[in-house]
């Protein structure tokens, strides 16, 4: 809730995120380092004083967390990516780059395209679908997981565990028991492949990770982050994207008259 003279912003007010763009916009014009003491905690909304947070490590920690719910703790012992600063972040992302080579890189773009000729294919013959439900919170998934290597049979279960791990439990925020556990299993299944490649390789990022150098729990950490972030940020953006073109149509005509 907002008055005439005062900036409060709750992260956890689902009517501010609504639409939360007018909040923004008062806390850049009015309180660009803005103190929330319900929660302990200060947030920067200008563009230039986020970016030049993001270049001080030592003052500002990944390691004290990403979300609220996480925030203070330090975080760096679970070897996640997100939570390292440097020099263990730098090598860490030395020996993860040597997994993401020039010829996989390419190689995705005809994987997505199979995969979206596939599954907007299936709906040739109907008068209408569920573009997200049927595509867009599909697709994501089903690339990241083909990536890493994961069997056909386990990716649609692989989707739903995922959303799981992104579960918002009221008044608890994103840490909760349900998404906790969720979290867990995909963990626990990515070591277990992540084993099997170290005695038979196959050409899959998994493998790629196992013979970059990086330790059982190095890689099975890296491989749940990328699978979970590039299954529920995709999925928003794709779902987003269909809202702005569906507004602005004269957008959508200039991307269908020349995709590139």
């Amino acid at each position: 809730m907002t008055s005439a003279t005062t900036v409060a912003w709750d992260p956890f007010d689902t009517e501010i995120d609504t639409d939360p763009h007018p909040m923004w916009k008062r806390m850049r014009d009015e309180t660009p380092v803005y103190r929330n003491d319900t929660y302990d905690f200060y947030a920067l909304s200008r563009y230039h004083d986020v970016e030049a947070a993001h270049r001080d490590p030592s003052t500002f920690s990944s390691a004290r967390g990403t979300v609220l719910e996480l925030m203070g703790n330090d975080l760096s012992g679970t070897g996640q990516l997100i939570f390292l600063d440097p020099p263990e972040h730098t090598q860490l992302r030395h020996l993860v780059s040597r997994a993401f080579t020039p010829r996989r890189t390419a190689d995705l773009e005809d994987r997505v395209r199979g995969f979206c000729a596939q599954m907007l294919d299936a709906q040739r013959d109907r008068d209408h679908f569920d573009y997200l439900q049927d595509f867009g919170a599909k697709l994501p998934s089903m690339v990241i997981s083909s990536l890493l290597g994961v069997p056909d049979e386990d990716r649609e279960t692989f989707r739903h565990l995922v959303d799981g791990m992104f579960h918002i439990e009221p008044g608890v925020g994103m840490v909760n028991e349900p998404a906790l556990e969720a979290g867990g299993q995909v963990s626990r299944y990515l070591a277990r492949l992540m084993d099997q490649r170290r005695e038979e390789a196959q050409d899959d990022l998994l493998t790629a990770l196992a013979q970059a150098g990086l330790t059982r729990v190095q890689g099975t950490e890296f491989a749940t982050l990328l699978l979970a972030a590039g299954t529920e940020t995709v999925a928003r953006l794709l779902g987003w994207a269909a809202v702005v073109l569906a507004r602005e149509p004269d957008q959508r005509s200039l991307l269908v008259d020349d995709p590139s």
